[in-house]
């Protein structure tokens, strides 16, 4: 039972890795308007203030997704080590 529940868990670590990706792309588009509006006179101002906030709601993503993979990846530790503990009692 431990062990398909260390399963389930770091399959859902995997998914939560592609959204962290996912996340990292969405900051460089951000990042690519930024850029836009620092060489282009005529829409700086729009462009800077949107690639900022995209970038910004990129990242802090990013950061959410990776604290959740390392928290998770602890949690499928404790589980295995839990189910290691049981085997050798039982």
């Amino acid at each position: 039972m431990l062990l398909e529940e260390a399963r389930r868990q770091s399959e859902a670590l995997k998914s939560i890795s592609k959204w962290r990706s996912t996340a990292f792309l969405i900051a460089a588009v951000g990042a690519a308007l930024i850029y836009g509006g620092v060489v282009r006179e005529a829409f700086r101002t729009p462009l800077i203030a949107v690639g900022a906030v995209i970038t910004a709601l990129g990242l802090a993503a990013a950061v959410l997704c990776d604290m959740g993979i390392r928290n998770g990846r602890k949690n499928v530790e404790k589980i295995l080590d839990a189910a290691e503990n049981n085997k050798k009692r039982g």
